[in-house]
């Protein structure tokens, strides 16, 4: 376990670092284009790089400390109380204390799919969410295992890659997409100069690159997300299976959810963040087996089963 959590946070330092080098990178290109195009000094590219800089540490910084809310408002996550839903807040502190975490906050989304993810980025400001049709639909033993799988998510800080992985990726998209745009729109009062035919070279190349990182920018952004590990799940089944102390309550209840795990507000950003794929059917990623971030529901339900000797399993 203290591998794994020595494992997340060296991943969180190398994909914020990454992130950095890469805006930069971005910031310098457009400036040393715009140079290019506009006749003007070669200062364009060293302020841009400069302000890309800035504005990438910004970023991080924010990504850090409050991604947890932006992933909260982009799936429609809101606050329960206590008196709202007694039999879940009972579960989690339960559990809480059993793990030996701070108990965390209570979250729903108003979605009739079956789901949950956990979020924060340190076990101090630990976010569980549920869908309303989970906590509807399974029972005490089997809602008891998914509490008990997203505590260890948050005991060994996956919480805090994960939901730093969401805004990065997110803006690794929205970046290519505005160099795309620029490129494609931009192009009408390009600097006349002797280099013609060679300025024209030059720009047709920028836009293949820019169509390029809009072709490739879901791979890149899946398989940034699978640098968190789909072995993360299997860690966390077993785990919480230790937590709960009764491993066939979440392979119940991964059966169930499996059945019906989509819910209408996850995005391929949010969607490593779940327990079960939140987008199903609904994903139209080609290989999608291959990109998959969560690892098959089978082989998970099976290694649950042999934990639990075949005690209690439906």
């Amino acid at each position: 376990m203290y591998e794994q959590i020595a494992s997340n946070r060296a991943k969180t330092v190398f994909i914020i670092i990454g992130f950095i080098i890469f805006i930069t990178l971005v910031g310098f290109a457009i400036g040393y284009y715009l140079d290019w195009r506009y006749g003007i000094s070669n200062n364009y590219s060293i302020i841009l790089m400069i302000f890309a800089l800035i504005m990438a540490l910004i970023m991080s910084f924010s990504s850090y400390y409050y991604s947890d809310r932006i992933v909260l408002s982009l799936t429609g996550a809101r606050p329960i109380s206590r008196e709202e839903n007694p039999r879940v807040y009972y579960m989690v502190e339960g559990l809480s204390i059993a793990a030996g975490l701070p108990i965390p906050k209570i979250y729903v989304i108003g979605d009739e799919g079956m789901n949950a993810f956990a979020t924060g980025r340190n076990p101090q400001k630990g976010v569980i969410v549920f869908t309303q049709g989970l906590l509807n639909n399974l029972n005490d033993e089997e809602l008891k295992g998914v509490i008990s799988h997203e505590l260890s998510h948050i005991k060994n800080y996956d919480i805090l890659l994960g939901t730093i992985v969401v805004v990065m990726v997110g803006m690794i998209t929205i970046i290519s997409n505005i160099i795309f745009r620029s490129l494609i729109f931009g192009g009408g009062s390009r600097r006349r100069s002797s280099k013609g035919s060679g300025g024209g070279i030059l720009s047709l190349i920028l836009i293949i690159v820019g169509i390029l990182l809009i072709l490739l920018s879901p791979i890149i952004a899946t398989l940034i997300r699978l640098a968190i590990s789909r072995n993360r799940e299997f860690l966390a089944d077993s785990t919480g299976a230790l937590i709960s102390r009764y491993p066939a309550g979440l392979a119940n209840a991964l059966k169930k959810i499996s059945m019906h795990s989509e819910v209408k507000t996850a995005s391929s950003a949010t969607a490593h963040l779940f327990i079960a794929n939140p987008i199903g059917e609904k994903s139209k990623v080609m290989f999608k087996s291959l990109f998959n971030t969560h690892p098959p529901t089978e082989e998970r339900i099976r290694r649950l089963e042999n934990m639990s000797l075949g005690v209690g399993i439906k």
